[in-house]
């Protein structure tokens, strides 16, 4: 199992978990990988921290590994199908105004509720640096928004 430190062009960091070397790059030549914050697909690996480790650090112990799941095939399929129908029967679709509608949430201009939508990669970094969290994923489009 390897740890990568990867990037979109827009500079959001993220960590991937991957069997191999050789399973990242099957993976992102056939654009599997994208940006969780903006959906980009052009995602670069960046130095890894362990790589850049500073004198007296250490690794943990083994007994104090974090506990972790990975799932892998037909499975993850599955469980993405189940995630999106949780979120499309959750949500409500407000569309292009996704940006404007979650801004005046957060800011307490209007009621909060769950919505879904749709944003442009500049949008979503302007929430970001307005603290404004949203999940980001890519959705077939036979279940994507109506809009």
């Amino acid at each position: 199992m390897v740890v990568y430190d990867l990037a979109c062009p827009l500079e959001h960091r993220f960590e991937g978990w991957f069997e191999s070397a050789a399973s990242y790059e099957t993976q992102r030549e056939r654009g599997h990988l994208s940006c969780p914050l903006c959906n980009s697909k052009e995602i670069t690996r960046m130095p890894s921290a362990p790589y850049l480790r500073g004198a007296g650090e250490h690794s943990a112990p083994e007994g104090e590994r974090q506990p972790m799941m990975m799932v892998a095939g037909e499975l993850v399929s599955a469980l993405r199908r189940q995630v999106i129908q949780q979120v499309l029967a959750l949500t409500e679709d407000v569309g292009e105004d996704f940006p404007d509608v979650v801004r005046d949430m957060h800011y307490g201009e209007s009621e909060s509720r769950n919505v879904r939508g749709v944003a442009t990669p500049e949008a979503l970094e302007e929430l970001h640096e307005e603290g404004i969290d949203v999940l980001v994923f890519g959705m077939p489009d036979t279940l994507g928004s109506t809009h």
